[in-house]
């Protein structure tokens, strides 16, 4: 069988393109906001809330002001975004990578993020805007979540990229088999050597 004719890479953020430390984040925002973790994580993360906001369904306001509301405590706009940003590191050999494959293949970003992230990407992501330009794509902004299929045939469609010529790179087996359900080659990320063999296996010189 003949490798794929891959044409287009569609990338994930967090634990790909930039490392993740959700529990440094939540550290942090302990020690800022005097809630202790396993509040924040199940009154805000564990209990559906922040997806809300990953899906588009409430605002920035309605997010940072609901955020507050549910710990009982004053929370600001840059407390939360420091606690984001802290938690983020780049990969320069993997951002090296997307840059490369953009010479000779277009690439995208895809991540479950709301438009909180969005307005601050430049901020806490400044590699992002640069090589991927006006094509990062975030849950809460465009509603395509990366846990139905769907969203990946209609994110395609949008770009006029073919699913069997697209490469899907993500950390989350659940969202590699949404894709893959969509059509798309998916490669499951553990570590750049890894997703490196993929990109050989298909002929896609970096």
């Amino acid at each position: 069988m003949s490798a794929p004719d891959i044409r287009a890479v569609l990338f994930d953020m967090d634990g790909v393109l930039y490392a993740y430390d959700f529990e440094a984040r939540l550290g942090l925002l302990e020690s800022a906001l005097e809630v202790s973790k396993e509040d924040i994580r199940s009154k805000i993360f564990d209990s559906g809330f922040d997806d809300q906001h990953d899906q588009g369904l409430i605002d920035v306001d309605s997010y940072i002001s609901g955020i507050a509301d549910r710990l009982g405590v004053p929370v600001r706009v840059g407390q939360w975004l420091a606690a984001r940003k802290w938690a983020m590191a780049p990969e320069p050999a993997m951002l090296d990578l997307a840059r490369a494959l953009k010479a000779n293949h277009q690439i995208a970003l895809l991540t479950n993020n709301g438009q909180f992230l969005a307005d601050a990407v430049a901020e806490v992501a400044p590699e992002l805007p640069e090589i991927f330009e006006d094509r990062m794509f975030f849950s809460g902004v465009v509603g395509l979540s990366k846990d139905f299929s769907a969203s990946f045939a209609t994110l395609l469609n949008k770009l006029d990229w073919a699913p069997a010529q697209t490469l899907f790179v993500d950390d989350h087996a659940g969202y590699i088999e949404q894709a893959a359900a969509a059509g798309l080659h998916t490669h499951l990320f553990t570590d750049i050597d890894s997703l490196r063999a993929t990109l050989a296996e298909f002929n896609v010189a970096v």
